[in-house]
């Protein structure tokens, strides 16, 4: 992530002929850390399997069953966090823009400010 941030702050105040190779350093920096990222979301996801298999041939109401579901809720919410970690640290480019909502906190109003050209309203509904 580190190298990827780097490389594009020095494509932003490049010039001239130094721009190409510093846009396939970005290039390659942005597919390395994609590449690791999608090597540990399949790690997770393979524990969280493991454990959705233990909870599936467990007893129902019995504790190996609820440490499984346990495991398998963890699981998904770690790699729902880690997705929503990742899409707020990478470099947001016209590659790369933010595919996971912004999260609001329940009885948050969840509205953002931007024109809405249809109603002419400056608040409008996420």
């Amino acid at each position: 992530m580190a190298a990827w941030r780097d490389a594009e702050r020095r494509l932003a105040r490049a010039v001239g002929g130094e721009r190409e190779t510093i846009m396939r350093q970005v290039e390659r920096h942005r597919t390395d850390f994609q590449m690791l990222s999608v090597d540990h979301m399949v790690a997770r996801i393979g524990t969280q399997q493991g454990a959705e298999s233990r909870r599936a041939r467990a007893t129902p109401s019995t504790l190996p069953f609820h440490e499984a579901a346990g495991d398998a809720h963890e699981m998904a919410s770690d790699i729902g966090e880690t997705a929503r970690r990742s899409d707020e640290v990478s470099p947001e480019t016209a590659e790369n823009r933010r595919t996971t909502p912004t999260p609001t906190r329940p009885g948050e109003r969840d509205l953002v400010a931007r024109p809405n050209s249809a109603t002419n309203e400056t608040w409008i509904a996420r």
